[in-house]
């Protein structure tokens, strides 16, 4: 434990360096860059502009962004394991690899459709390089934005709703539900199709080469019953404040994912969480740290059986 505290330390204290000194390099100031260069790596997502990483208008600095993010959202001990020798450890990891497939397929769809839809505006390098680096934002939960991505059409509005919920690799700085949550459940789909084929077949699950222990799909259901669960009580929550459904669903989302910016006219991309009822902040507020700690944790210390033992 000793080791591999230390080996993540100075993992992330590298790549919060090269992050600083390659946006520096690029052309921030020195305390823009220090800034973009925590919150990418962190996926914290903070700017310091309103404007966000469209403040610079370079793609340069958008994709030097968008593979930062891709860093902070891989996991970590993966990068420690490379450093002692492992190499190759990193992307022989199906979670990773089904992580960046979903980062370079779904853009390149995304900026196709884009450039079907508006074929004589559309700039074709340009756009590619803004879709990446929004999608990768909104995928990673960092919550940069270049542009107002609600306004992309109504295919691009619902894909990036759906996109919310992915979250990055398990042991990363990202939130949301995370990848192998996915895959597992996947499995499970695959396992229960096959018993409807072959009822007397014995299967076994297998993830990253190891057996898969009921006890983990267990926990797997559960999380994902529970994020749903408190999906639908803080949505309801916030429409009850008079909120909008598209407001109401993805200021929801957005929270227990802790992307950042939801979508819609008001907390979308281009807009702020200002307006809202004080009420409703407040409610947004337990969700963030709900969806921070993993949810679980959080209902387990709420429970009164927590206090009696």
């Amino acid at each position: 434990m000793k080791t591999l505290s230390r080996g993540l330390l100075l993992v992330y204290m590298a790549f919060s360096v090269l992050a600083v000194t390659t946006y520096w390099l690029s052309g921030m100031s020195l305390f823009d860059a220090f800034n973009h260069g925590l919150t990418s790596i962190a996926t914290g997502g903070f700017s310091t502009s309103d404007l966000s990483m469209g403040k610079f208008d370079s793609n340069l600095i958008l994709l030097e962004a968008t593979l930062f993010m891709m860093i902070g959202s891989m996991p970590f001990f993966l990068f420690v394991r490379e450093m002692h020798g492992q190499h190759g450890v990193l992307f022989r990891d199906q979670q990773v690899r089904l992580f960046v497939t979903i980062l370079l397929v779904v853009p390149a769809l995304l900026t196709l459709y884009r450039w079907y839809v508006s074929p004589v505006e559309f700039d074709l390098v340009n756009g590619y390089v803004s879709t990446l680096f929004n999608v990768t934002s909104v995928v990673t939960t960092t919550g940069y934005a270049s542009e107002d991505y609600s306004a992309w059409g109504p295919l691009a509005f619902v894909l990036f709703f759906f996109l919310m919920f992915i979250g990055g690799c398990s042991g990363s700085t990202a939130g949301g539900m995370k990848v192998f949550r996915f895959q597992l459940s996947l499995i499970v789909l695959r396992e229960q199709l096959m018993r409807l084929l072959h009822p007397r077949a014995v299967f076994t699950r297998n993830y990253n080469g190891r057996a898969v222990s009921d006890e983990i799909i267990a926990s797997m259901i559960a999380y994902t019953f529970i994020f749903l669960l408190c999906l639908l009580i803080i949505t309801v929550a916030l429409a009850a404040l008079q909120l909008d459904f598209i407001t109401s669903l993805s200021g929801a989302l957005t929270v227990l994912t802790n992307v950042g910016p939801a979508l819609g006219d008001t907390i979308g991309p281009a807009g702020t969480f200002a307006p809202l009822p004080e009420l409703a902040k407040w409610i947004l507020s337990v969700g963030m740290l709900m969806g921070r700690l993993e949810i679980l944790s959080v209902v387990i210390v709420l429970s009164p059986a927590f206090w009696r033992s």
